[in-house]
């Protein structure tokens, strides 16, 4: 299934999401040749950011794609407590929202190391390219160590300019 990057970043935006971009959209952002299929996200898995996804996304079908019976990400989970990855699908594609960065940290600290870039016409937060090279090498996934070098020789070309 195709993602619709756009529309799914304006409904977090208008959500008044906070949230930064991480994972293959980012890697791309920076100059990555990798294709993406999906937009992965670090966001506060608070009760509250949970609402505010739920009603952003209500009108996309957003579910459970890990589970095998697929819940509604609008019903399920009740209690919001303690949630710390989300996986969904919706009707514009997958959308995985994260807590924490392996290699890197929980929402706060990525933040903190973020950069802000325009993306179909909204201001967003991006991972630090050092953070995602950080986060690409300690996955250890083959596509990630092969986006990891990439992002290397993007770092290299950046402190010659």
């Amino acid at each position: 299934m195709a993602i619709d990057f756009k529309k799914i970043i304006e409904k977090l935006v208008s959500a008044d999401l906070d949230f930064v971009l991480v994972g293959g959209f980012a890697a791309a952002a920076y100059g990555s040749s990798l294709v993406t299929y999906d937009l992965d996200i670090c966001a506060l898995t608070s009760p509250e950011n949970i609402k505010k996804l739920r009603k952003a996304l209500k009108d996309i079908n957003p579910r459970h794609r890990i589970s095998q019976t697929k819940p509604s990400f609008l019903e399920e989970p009740k209690v919001l407590e303690g949630i710390n990855h989300i996986y969904l699908e919706t009707d514009l594609g997958v959308l995985d929202i994260l807590s924490t960065i392996t290699g890197v940290g929980d929402f706060e600290s990525l933040k903190r190391q973020a950069s802000e870039i325009n993306v179909f016409g909204h201001k967003c937060k991006i991972i630090s390219i050092s953070d995602l090279l950080k986060s690409k090498k300690s996955l250890k996934r083959p596509k990630d160590l092969e986006v990891a070098i990439e992002l290397e020789a993007i770092i290299s070309k950046l402190k010659k300019d």
